[in-house]
């Protein structure tokens, strides 16, 4: 599947008639607020998802602002509205930006070779994908040809997420074979499922879907119609699941980097050292480890470096050089 899927959004009328308002309703509320600039609006409503419970996300392209502003919240009856204003020159600069950075061609679809988008960028660029006007006179944020050139970047995003969810997978494998306290067939299931939902979130972007929120992953798979892994650990050791993102188990594990866990500092507490993480947690032992998952596991157990994961002690993170040149043809 190397072309993507250009999903018609609802109109504002018909999106916000899953809440019981009108575009002009919010456009009214909006110029209350004195924000001048083309209006869209955003989140699961604009995707086609969405309740009756489902706040209202809006976002306003302003001329002449560096930086964004928000949320400013508004209540009309039950359903809270959300503005945020962004600077106009935004849209086009991402355009540009990302339209340079070179791409793979994978059986699921293109790729950025490098990472381009992080954090929270990453939210509002998605946001902007499937944005919807509030106003007749406004177009669309984006035409079809800049979507393909955001895509590979967003996917590439969602693809380093992956990769890291599949590694943490892969050694609870290992710790449940081995008998690691605290590690369970139950446990291993969790994070395989876990790494499921992150391969079908490559695949969603792939195919042209990069609605935020975890809750709409489900519905977005099934309106492209996209195959299920089966839940719980693989019986091929991951092997099938990860084929789908053209990677194997090995290439994973030489993937993924252990390193320092951000945030980390040390603290010297009535004549005694400790280690404090990023959630101001002390420690008296830890665990020191850095460089390629595959080499660390010789050097130190699963579980072990499982127990450092979940304290905050190291990080996995996606190697951005080991994982370009898997993805170069």
């Amino acid at each position: 599947m190397t072309g993507t899927v250009r999903l018609r959004p609802p109109d504002a009328g018909q999106a916000l008639a899953t809440v019981g308002l009108t575009a002009g309703r919010i456009t009214a509320l909006v110029d209350e607020g004195k924000a001048h600039g083309p209006r869209y609006l955003v989140g699961s409503l604009a995707s086609g998802f969405g309740n009756a419970r489902s706040d209202v996300d809006v976002h306003v392209l302003v001329d002449g602002l560096e930086q964004p502003v928000g949320s400013r919240l508004h209540h009309v009856g039950d359903t809270t509205v959300d503005v945020e204003l962004f600077p106009a020159q935004w849209p086009a600069r991402e355009v540009a930006r990302l339209s340079g950075v070179p791409v793979a061609d994978l059986p699921f679809g293109r790729v950025a070779l490098d990472p381009a988008v992080r954090g929270s960028q990453r939210r509002w660029l998605c946001r902007w994908v499937h944005a919807v006007p509030l106003d007749a006179g406004t177009g669309a944020l984006f035409s079809e040809e800049e979507v393909r050139a955001l895509l590979p970047a967003i996917v590439r995003q969602a693809l380093d997420r992956a990769l890291v969810d599949a590694a943490v997978a892969l050694l609870a494998d290992r710790a449940t074979r081995e008998g690691a306290d605290g590690w369970t067939a139950q446990a291993s299931g969790y994070l395989w499922n876990r790494a499921a939902r992150g391969v079908l979130e490559v695949h969603c972007r792939a195919a042209g879907d990069v609605t935020t929120g975890e809750k709409w992953l489900p519905a977005r798979v099934r309106r492209l119609g996209l195959p299920l892994p089966d839940p719980g650990p693989p019986a091929d050791g991951g092997a099938g699941l990860l084929a789908r993102l053209a990677w194997t188990p090995s290439g994973v594990l030489e993937a993924v980097r252990v390193r320092p866990a951000e945030g980390l500092r040390r603290a010297d507490l009535a004549g005694r050292g400790f280690l404090v993480n990023r959630h101001d947690r002390l420690f008296t032992e830890w665990l020191e480890a850095e460089g390629p998952l595959a080499r660390v596991l010789g050097e130190h157990s699963p579980g072990r470096l499982l127990d450092a994961f979940r304290r905050a002690q190291l990080d996995l993170v996606a190697d951005p050089d080991v994982v370009r040149g898997r993805l170069q043809p």
